[in-house]
């Protein structure tokens, strides 16, 4: 099934995510996160089920892997390098003045190496540190996304269904069973594929995506209850969460954005988009990638510590205005034009190719 029509409540949706992600690291370890903030954790969450939705939604409409691989570099990849390296020059900058914030002491600048691997986005498999917090969501990404080019390469699309429920059932066991009788299943797992420990929110974006353009049946609305009551028993295996919420407020969280999905597959969604919502679901990738570093070790810091400006106004006014101000800068001159330039050079090179192709006489 095609669709051309853009999602405005998915793009909404992605707007919350990203806010709520940026105020949970404004008030990380501070007294304001039992305010509520510390909730904002759980935004990820809600990014990954958007994802699993959107990139099933992508692959049924490509048709080759060659589409779907300039489709999402296009996508992920021009904003990140220039974030990261916004990013890595601060972090050098800021270690040489760590008057305003004693955390930056025994900050260790990233070197050439630490740089380049996280570049690649696979850090995380060379054993090298994310130069900044968000990124270690982005791996799982791309775990995710692999995945999803081998269905798609053994032509198993139409039976996602039915493999997405085989492993969330393997899950299930590992959850339940398998990670307290075996000590290295935690290991071999959840360290070595953590996409393990987020796959249920993921699947439930492609179920809610069936849904919501197929047929809502009661085989579907169970799969989307396992996947609910699969992603809450993985809470204390290594959710990222964990540490900042309980598990009743996690469990709390994830009613809310399956809730959420539920109001969208019948079309009662609307009320979220709005002129805000759309346009931080526009910026909401560079957003994600450049807020912390810069806001929680840098302005922050600066403002409360050097300048005495109280924190509310430091974090939720000048703060939260100068990374969406960055954000909005990256999507606008980097973001869009790399991902408009990348697809069009693509699509031109397709039709040079079927053009020159040469003709066999019969």
């Amino acid at each position: 099934m095609k669709h051309n029509k853009r999602l405005l409540e998915l793009d909404a949706l992605r707007g919350i995510a990203a806010l709520f992600v940026v105020f949970f690291h404004f008030t990380i370890f501070r007294p304001e996160a039992a305010l509520g903030f510390n909730l904002g954790v759980t935004g990820v969450d809600l990014f990954f089920i958007i994802s699993g939705f959107v990139i099933f939604l992508t692959l049924e409409k490509v048709n080759t892997l060659n589409d779907f691989l300039v489709s999402r570099v296009s996508r992920l990849y021009p904003a990140y390098w220039i974030c990261v390296t916004i990013t890595f020059l601060l972090i050098i900058i800021a270690s040489g003045f760590p008057a305003f914030n004693p955390n930056l002491e025994s900050l260790k600048p990233p070197g050439a190496w630490e740089y380049f691997a996280n570049l690649t986005m696979f850090q995380y498999y060379v054993n090298v540190q994310n130069i900044d917090g968000p990124y270690w969501s982005l791996i799982i990404e791309l775990l995710f996304y692999i995945f999803m080019i081998f269905i798609f390469i053994i032509r198993k699309l139409n039976r996602i269904e039915s493999i997405g429920a085989g492993i969330l059932g393997f899950i299930a066991l590992y959850s339940f069973f398998l990670r307290d009788i075996f000590p290295f299943a935690h290991k071999l797992f959840s360290l070595g594929i953590p996409l393990i420990n987020y796959f249920p929110l993921f699947f439930s974006g492609i179920i809610i995506y069936k849904i919501r353009f197929y047929e809502a049946n009661i085989k579907r609305y169970l799969l989307l209850a396992a996947c609910f009551l699969v992603q809450v028993s993985l809470f204390d295996d290594g959710v990222r969460s964990h540490g900042y919420v309980s598990h009743s407020q996690y469990l709390m969280m994830l009613v809310l954005y399956f809730s959420l999905f539920i109001l969208y597959v019948n079309n009662f969604l609307g009320f979220i988009v709005n002129k805000v919502t759309l346009f931080l679901g526009q910026i909401s990738y560079p957003l994600y990638l450049i807020h912390q570093f810069i806001s929680v070790d840098i302005i922050i810091p600066l403002l409360t510590n050097y300048f005495g400006v109280n924190f509310w106004v430091a974090a939720f006014i000048i703060s939260l205005g100068i990374v969406i101000l960055i954000a909005t800068l990256v999507n606008t001159f980097i973001e869009i034009p790399a991902m408009k330039f990348i697809r069009k050079d693509y699509e031109n090179r397709k039709i040079s190719k079927t053009v020159n192709k040469p003709s066999i006489s019969i």
